[in-house]
């Protein structure tokens, strides 16, 4: 008796059928119109990166969502523990999202742990929606490097974005205690 040692449909395509419903999930049938890609370097700039999403919705009065624990269930009950899925708790899956205007997601489903890749979507004002991904860019490159992943293609996992080996995020803009002039 032959036995077929090919992994199930679902455990080798659902994975990544879902990063690329993450990156495209933005607005129903629409593909991001900007994709960017970023190291946060440890857990720590993963804690800034959402920091960063969470003000950016304040400022632009949207909401900020973390689906990133949900997700990781789904992954785990799909038995899915395949390398860069995350599984074990490092995964990142947020979105910034208004009504019917301008939206984003993120998340490194399928990159190494502190790799991001940020997908922007248009809603229903184009216009709105280039100067809102304008506003998150000029935000996030205030803490790191940003790599624009080209237009058709997908974000690719950044051999120099691992654990300890990136640049820690730029956290210069913190106020110190500075005790007045005496």
């Amino acid at each position: 008796m032959r036995v077929d040692r090919k992994r199930p449909f679902f455990k080798v395509c659902v994975p990544g059928l879902m990063g690329i419903l993450l990156l495209c999930s933005c607005a129903p049938g629409e593909r991001p119109f900007l994709m960017v890609q970023l190291c946060v370097a440890n857990d720590n700039g993963v804690d800034l990166f959402k920091q960063t999403l969470q003000s950016i919705a304040r400022d632009e009065h949207m909401r900020y969502i973390d689906g990133s624990k949900a997700t990781t269930r789904a992954l785990k009950s799909m038995g899915d523990t395949e390398k860069n899925m995350h599984t074990d708790g490092k995964l990142v899956d947020v979105g910034v999202e208004g009504d019917t205007g301008p939206s984003l997601e993120a998340g490194n489903l399928s990159l190494n742990t502190y790799d991001i890749v940020v997908g922007f979507a248009r809603g229903q004002d184009s216009d709105a929606a280039h100067a809102f991904s304008d506003r998150v860019v000029a935000r996030l490159k205030q803490h790191w490097a940003i790599k624009i992943v080209p237009s058709g293609s997908g974000a690719f996992p950044n051999p120099q974005c691992t654990q300890g080996t990136a640049a820690p995020p730029n956290i210069s803009f913190k106020r110190t205690g500075l005790r007045p002039a005496a």
